[in-house]
């Protein structure tokens, strides 16, 4: 939760519902696992599974092209306003 609040974690402030929904919604999907490492019994550890590098690079790869085609949408009108 803190490190998604910095600026560079996407500066989204979310409470332990939202991340803990989130996390076994994304366990269920096959996108992350548990470690099973702890350094005490309430700490758990995630990790993202090939599956989910995968779906992340196709998602990432979708957003560049989204931000590309604003950029060109936004530079067109622009040349012609």
């Amino acid at each position: 939760m803190k490190e998604a609040a910095l600026p560079e974690g996407g500066g989204v402030i979310m409470g332990p519902g939202t991340l803990y929904g989130s996390l076994d919604r994304m366990m269920r999907s096959g996108l992350v696992e548990e470690t099973g490492l702890t350094d005490n019994e309430r700490r758990r550890y995630y990790r993202i599974t090939k599956f989910g590098s995968e779906v992340f690079r196709a998602e990432s790869a979708r957003l560049a092209r989204v931000i590309s085609a604003v950029h060109r949408k936004a530079v067109l009108e622009g040349a012609q306003g």
